[in-house]
C-alpha cells in the first residue's frame, strides 16, 4: 500500500469514493491552501474565507463522484470555490440592503476605517491591493484571480467563466488597469491627508 503523500489526486479520490476518509483528508491538506488564498482574495476577509473553505471541502466530498480524475483536481475545486464566493457576495449583498432598509443609522461601512490604520497593521501595497480586489466587479475580479492568482491560462479561465480567452484577456487587463487607478486615487488622498 502506498504512503498518501505518493499517491495522485485520482488515487487518493478513488479511495476517498469508496469510503477512505482519510485519503480524503490528504486532498484536503494538498489543497486547502490554494483554495484558501483564492477565496481570501475574492471576499478580502479571513475568518469569512475561513468558513467558505470549509464549505468547499464540504460541496467537494459530497459531489467527489461527479469528479473526473483525468482532469486535475485544484481546478474542480477552485470552480467550487468561485461559486461558493458568488453565492456569499450574493447573500452579502442581500444582508447589506435589508441592513440599510432597518436604519440608515446603523450602516457601517467598512471604507470609514481611516487607511492609515490599516497601513499599520500589514504592509502598505498589500493591503492597498487586497482591498481593491475586493472592490472589482465580478466580471473583472474572476478573471484576474484565475489568470494572475491562479495561473490559469486565458483558455483555461476562459473555460471555467464560460468566456473565450480573448474576452478573459480584456478584463484582467482593464482589471489590473482599475486596481492600479484605485491605488493612486488612495494614496493620492493618503498624501493630502498628511499636507493637512
Amino acid at each position: 500500500m502506498s504512503a498518501p503523500d505518493a499517491l495522485s489526486d485520482a488515487e487518493l479520490s478513488e479511495r476517498a469514493i469508496a469510503g477512505d476518509n482519510q485519503a480524503f483528508g490528504h486532498l484536503v491538506s494538498r489543497h486547502k491552501g490554494p483554495v484558501f488564498e483564492f477565496i481570501r482574495r475574492y471576499i478580502g476577509d479571513r475568518e469569512e474565507a475561513l468558513d467558505l473553505v470549509q464549505q468547499v471541502f464540504v460541496a467537494a466530498w459530497l459531489g467527489l463522484g461527479r469528479y473526473d480524475p483525468e482532469r486535475p483536481l485544484g481546478p474542480w475545486l477552485i470552480t467550487i470555490a468561485l461559486n461558493k464566493c458568488r453565492d456569499h457576495s450574493r447573500k452579502a449583498k442581500v444582508r447589506r440592503f435589508f441592513q440599510i432598509a432597518r436604519s440608515v443609522n446603523a450602516l457601517e461601512v467598512a471604507d470609514t476605517v481611516p487607511i492609515a490604520d490599516m497601513l499599520m497593521i500589514a504592509d502598505e501595497e498589500l493591503l492597498l491591493l487586497e482591498r481593491a480586489i475586493t472592490r472589482l466587479p465580478r466580471s473583472l475580479k474572476e478573471p484576474l484571480l484565475l489568470t494572475v492568482f491562479e495561473g490559469l491560462s486565458h483558455k483555461d479561465a476562459g473555460a471555467q467563466l464560460g468566456l473565450s480567452a480573448k474576452a478573459i484577456e480584456g478584463r484582467a487587463r482593464r482589471a489590473r488597469q482599475e486596481l492600479e487607478r484605485q491605488i493612486n486615487e488612495w494614496t493620492d488622498n493618503l498624501s493630502e491627508k498628511d499636507e493637512k
